[in-house]
């Protein structure tokens, strides 16, 4: 399976942690790991995976993973072979991107990683998310896939 994030920045975020931390801990189990990134910051994880400026994502054919609207804006535009799917975090601009919440809902499947943001998006949407706390390769391919 390949798979990748696209987060703004590679700085060392909380969200990026855990995301750079369960890649580390993968990447024997994926064909191809990688994270595209607008901008670059100090991440005090080292990566065992591949790192892109998201001008490059243009070569990526997988499963992608956005966390952020404009991230997925941008990889709908590229026309690879990419199966889409959104991170939603309620730390993100909710009341701005309302109807986005809505439309992504009915397109792409939406994942949170923790329950106070599964109801949120619940909430706000009327689409249930696909709740995954304990990240594993097996548990995506199932989200991908199913």
């Amino acid at each position: 399976m390949n798979l990748g994030f696209f987060v703004p920045t590679s700085a060392g975020t909380p969200q990026n942690t855990k995301i750079y931390n369960f890649l580390n801990n993968s990447v024997e189990d994926l064909t191809s790991a990688s994270v595209f990134f607008n901008d670059t910051g100090f991440n005090p994880v080292a990566p065992r995976f591949g790192m892109f400026d998201s001008a490059d994502m243009w070569s990526f054919s997988g499963n992608l993973i956005c966390t952020t609207i404009d991230n997925l804006r941008r990889a709908v535009s590229t026309v690879n072979n990419i199966k889409l799917a959104y991170l939603f975090s309620s730390s993100e601009d909710i009341e701005r991107n309302l109807f986005d919440f809505v439309g992504i809902a009915q397109t792409y499947k939406v994942l949170v990683d923790n329950l106070v943001d599964y109801n949120t998006f619940y909430r706000l949407t009327g689409h249930k998310p696909v709740l995954v706390e304990d990240w594993s390769v097996d548990k995506l391919k199932e989200i991908f896939n199913g």
